[in-house]
């Protein structure tokens, strides 16, 4: 039964919980998923404080309870643990303990009376007063005055006042101003926004945990001084008007604090409200909540729960009032939706509802991208056969650049003249069926012919894909490609301008060599992103070139708009993005991206890989399949057929038949029987096998399983090329265990209950953390770092250390363990080569690192292993999206566990279609652009000519963005366009990169030339002068 303690916190035994932070890691990590739009929906927007959202610590407290005066050890989230606190809490008894259910309310002792003395010298202790003013303090007290929280401010300034030498005004010095320290710290503005507000302290531990801290903290307390009373009359004052209308919200209406929208607009806290369970443990406040909105609360706690549960971007208006039809009549839901409609706290369409940041995520994506497809696409020229050819040979070999080096040898660019203005399917096919005629079917896949076509002809390119099929692969080669020829046009503009006898009007570079080099090292043009950290340095392993993650571009925009602005964004000339593993996008994180380049950027291709058929993101929406379907009829989604990994093709063929809701077919079959505890092992050559447990069994069948695979299992000798994935985290924690057994000979836990991490084991960061701050405090000096980095890489200077991450997702092996100064340091090697020394203590803390053997479905998307164990467990909510994105994670062999027919049901179970716009919307945009009227070539390039600056026009058959050669010169076309060379001449991004560099307050001090962008490909291809001279360019 539930229990309510009121009583006093007594000082803790002992900090932390035993054997209680690993399970409160895990809950964390739930809750954590509740509200993932905070960070970025924050982000952008807003301009209130950021509250760091974080759930207080989990600990054990000891309660005295008011009547009995009995001790209660009681395990929960208490934000504040001090002595001078009252609590009241519920709690519900579990052996010998009692577990707090919900959060603590606090109330502030004003009257202490036993150990009154200890008690403040506690409390000053906590406000950091340096130990000499303390002392000197207790001293100075009378021996019979006692002290109070109420009286302490006037018995701090006595104190000040009688130690002050004479003629010194109190408020002119900090010399023994003890409040000044109080002032300062939190366990001092608890207490005094605790006297000023006691409802603030009653009830927001309760209905914000998350933010309750960090609102105390930001309070600023000020002194207003008021003289003419004759006495240096000090008064506290508050600055911030904050916590004023706060407590009146409490007082009148409490119900505000429900609705995000409402407390940004009326305290400029952007994106905390409290969920409509927390107000149901607040009995105090809930009936000062009118019938009207409370119903509001319960139905927009409703559409949230739908949105969160099942993915969905909107709810049918009729369904929602269904939901709540238990707690209310169809005429109050009603009501209260039209209640929510008016406040913006939703927002209807017909019959739909939407939450705000979810509408405006698919709005925006729509209207980015509806602009991407208006602006002509801008051409690149490349001969498609060729790069297919090296991409076939670079999928032997890794090394793409080689090839792509030795392709562009053979023959130079080959015109291509493709109409842009007909995306339409049948077009592109037929140019590229009569081009791969020629060839052999094997030579060129058909598909990725047609991909690379579209890649180069049209603004946005959807391509969705199986492992293997060469999504990444052409990618990287065009793009290497391109950057290759970049080169050599820049290797050409280098000897030109070295010629001695070149014209004034060619040497527009002299001012700016030096800058340039400064800036141009960092910039991009063609950037390559994915999801998740994982994803990202995959991606940049295949490419050989920097990826990086979503969230990496949306903080670097945002810590460089905090900054002082001196150069320009790190992504600022990006003009072609690359979004990959597309199925795990957010619709939210999306549109954010596009956002920022779109507008601080000059975006001008969207390339989206993916595999349509895999899991959406855990996140509302369905991008991915939703964008492929709506351009489809336009002609801007492919899909690759073609399994090009050889090995793989019975795994590709399976997941086909998964998608189709079939069976897959095994080559081999084991079955684990009851009594023989012996398995026979499957030979090397399979690849798709089913180890059948029997029907009904229990665990034991599992770990039998698994036991005798991790002994002879072929492709699970080396934990490094082999992974585990269950549905369920109890199935990844059994599985752990066992591994943790077989390849570290220790057990996962202590006998406290606490993770145990040793040499050989594999481990996975769990939270996204900077390098820097898990180094051995040795300074970021060049020395110490230098060790950092066993590996082949090169040795970790301050700088790399400062940009690199460990991504959540990351799986490491732990390679050393030293203890050195009293610090436990552990090396650790990710799975692609680097190393790191880092403190154990901090990776532990900031990574919350967890064992890796096994890892669920969802947090081992995006990544792929050489031979992967499917362990399917109870089937549950499991259907076959979960299978085929299970399945499809090896690239070799794959081991499914399970009983027959829990995986007949996972597979044959339907998942349930998400409710989204995104589609809808952006048919609407795409409608709407096609009515814009197109520009004419004509106009365009009269509009260049009449530009006053003469400089080096460059032009390509289909152009590639010219670079402005420096910030403050014009781009020009030269009257000598002929008329095919017009044609093809569509507008690229570098009209808006003048815009912004004129708009930009730094267009003078940065050239905005970009050097090695793999899209800024020619500055020479055709040079010509307004009046040519006849004077020699380059040198023989």
């Amino acid at each position: 039964a539930v229990v309510e303690l009121w009583g006093v916190l007594l000082p803790p035994r002992w900090v932390a919980v035993a054997g209680g932070s690993e399970e409160e890691e895990e809950e964390t990590e739930e809750e954590a998923e509740e509200e993932p739009q905070l960070a970025e929906a924050a982000l952008l927007e807003a301009t209130g404080p950021e509250l760091a959202a974080a759930l207080p610590p989990r600990r054990a407290v000891v309660i005295q309870e008011d009547n009995s005066r009995k001790e209660y050890e009681v395990l929960g989230r208490f934000p504040l643990v001090d002595p001078w606190w009252r609590v009241n809490v519920k709690v519900k008894k579990m052996g010998s303990k009692y577990f707090v259910q919900g959060y603590p309310s606090y109330f502030l002792r004003t009257d202490i009376e036993e150990n009154n003395r200890q008690v403040f010298s506690l409390f000053l202790k906590e406000c950091a007063v340096p130990e000499d003013f303390k002392e000197k303090f207790f001293t100075w007290l009378p021996m019979d005055s006692v002290l109070s929280f109420r009286n302490l401010e006037l018995k701090l300034k006595q104190f000040q006042v009688s130690h002050l030498p004479t003629g010194k005004k109190q408020r002119d010095t900090k010399d023994y101003d003890i409040f000044y320290y109080v002032l300062k710290s939190f366990a001092g503005k608890a207490v005094l926004v605790a006297l000023a507000f006691p409802m603030i302290l009653e009830f927001l531990p309760i209905l914000l945990p998350r933010h309750f801290c960090c609102l105390l903290d930001m309070v600023c307390w000020q002194r207003k001084t008021e003289e003419g009373n004759g006495t240096d009359g000090e008064e506290i004052h508050f600055q911030d008007k904050m916590l004023t209308k706060l407590d009146e919200m409490l007082k009148n209406e409490p119900w505000k604090l429900g609705f995000s929208r409402i407390t940004y607009r009326e305290l400029n806290l952007s994106y905390c409200e409290a969920t409509w369970a927390a107000f149901c443990q607040c009995e105090h406040l809930l009936w000062r909540i009118p019938e009207l909105q409370k119903n509001a609360l319960i139905l927009y706690d409703q559409l949230k729960k739908k949105c969160r549960e099942m993915g969905h971007t909107y709810e049918d208006q009729d369904e929602l009032a269904r939901f709540v039809s238990k707690v209310m009549s169809i005429e109050h839901a009603w009501q209260s939706l039209e209640f929510l409609k008016d406040q913006n706290i939703v927002i209807r369409e017909k019959k739909q509802v939407f939450l705000p940041h979810l509408y405006k995520s698919e709005k925006d994506i729509a209207m980015y991208i509806g602009d991407l497809l208006s602006n002509h696409s801008w051409q690149l020229d490349v001969d498609v056969r060729k790069i297919l050819n090296v991409s076939q040979t670079s999928r032997e070999v890794v090394d793409n650049e080689r090839n792509v080096i030795q392709a562009h040898e053979m023959e130079h660019l080959k015109e291509n003249n493709l109409d842009s203005h007909n995306c339409e399917n049948h077009f592109l096919e037929e140019k590229v069926g009569s081009m791969s005629g020629t060839q052999n079917k094997a030579e060129v896949d058909l598909d990725q012919a047609i991909a690379v076509e579209k890649i180069c002809s049209n603004p946005v390119t959807i391509i969705s894909g199986k492992g293997g099929c060469g999504k990444s692969t052409i990618v990287s080669c065009l793009f290497h490609h391109l950057k290759q020829m970049e080169k050599e046009v820049e290797a050409a503009s280098k000897d030109f301008e070295e010629d001695l006898d070149a014209s004034e009007e060619w040497n527009t570079f002299d001012d700016h060599c030096e800058s340039e080099k400064m800036y141009t090292k960092k910039m991009l043009n063609v950037l390559f992103t994915a999801p998740t950290g994982r994803a990202a340095s995959l991606l940049s392993e295949k490419t050989k070139l920097p990826a990086y993650t979503l969230h990496q571009i949306i903080y670097s925009f945002k810590s460089w708009r905090k900054s002082e602005q001196v150069q320009p964004w790190k992504f600022s000339t990006v003009t072609v993005l690359i979004v990959d593993e597309g199925s795990l996008v957010s619709v939210h994180v999306l549109s954010l991206v596009l956002k920022l380049l779109c507008e601080h950027a000059q975006l001008a291709k969207l390339i989206i890989l993916g595999d349509t058929r895999q899991l959406p993101s855990i996140e509302p929406g369905n991008m991915l399949a939703d964008i492929f379907e709506g351009l489809k009829s336009r002609g801007f989604s492919v899909e690759l057929r073609t399994n090009h990994r050889a090995e793989s093709q019975l795994i590709v063929d399976n997941a086909t038949r998964i998608s189709h809701r079939k069976l897959p077919e095994f080559d081999e079959v084991l079955k684990v029987s009851d009594w023989n505890e012996e398995m026979t092992m499957p030979s090397p050559e399979k690849k798709f096998i089913l180890i059948a447990l029997p029907a009904g069994g229990g665990c034991d069948n599992l770990q039998t399983a698994i036991r005798t695979l991790l002994k002879k299992g072929p492709g699970l000798q080396d934990a490094r090329q082999s992974q585990f994935i269950a549905f369920r985290r109890q199935d990844c924690d059994l599985i752990n265990e066992l591994c943790c057994q077989h390849y570290s000979n220790h057990v996962t836990r202590d006998h406290k209950n606490r993770l145990l991490f040793q040499i050989d084991d594999k481990i996975s960061c769990m939270r996204n953390t900077y390098l820097r701050d898990l180094l051995p405090d040795c300074g970021l000096g060049e020395g110490p770092n230098c060790r950092e980095c066993k590996s082949g890489q090169t040795s970790l200077t301050s700088e790399t250390a400062e940009e690199k991450r460990l991504c959540n997702g990351d799986i490491f092996f732990i390679t050393g363990d030293v203890e050195s100064d009293k610090q436990r340091l552990l090396t650790i090697s990710s799975t692609y080569g680097s190393t790191f020394t880092v403190r154990y203590k901090a990776l532990k803390k900031l990574c919350h690192i967890k064992h890796a053997w096994a890892r669920t479905i969802h947090t081992f998307q995006g990544s792929e292993e050489k031979t992967v164990v499917y362990v399917v467990g109870n089937p549950g909510r499991q259907h076959w999206q979960h299978v085929y994105t299970a399945v499809t994670r090896g690239r070799c062999r794959v081991y499914v566990i399970a009983e027959e027919m829990h995986l007949r049901r996972a597979v044959t179970n339907k998942n349930m279609p998400r409710k989204t716009r995104l589609q809808r919307f952006l048919r609407e945009a795409i409608a709407e652009t096609s009515n814009c009227p197109k520009q004419t070539s004509s106009s365009l390039s009269k509009s260049c000519q009449s530009q006053e600056v003469e400089t080096v026009s460059v032009t390509q058959g289909a152009l590639d963005p010219p670079e402005p050669l420096t910030g403050l010169i014009k781009q020009e076309r030269s009257p000598h366009l002929n008329k095919e060379q017009a044609g093809n001449f569509r507008q690229s991004p570098s009209k808006r990169q003048q815009s912004l560099a004129e708009n930009s307050k730094d267009a003078l001090k940065i050239p905005s030339v970009i050097e090695d962008s793999p899209l800024g490909s020619s500055r020479l291809k055709n040079l010509t002068l307004g009046q040519p001279t006849p004077r020699k360019l380059f040198k023989s």
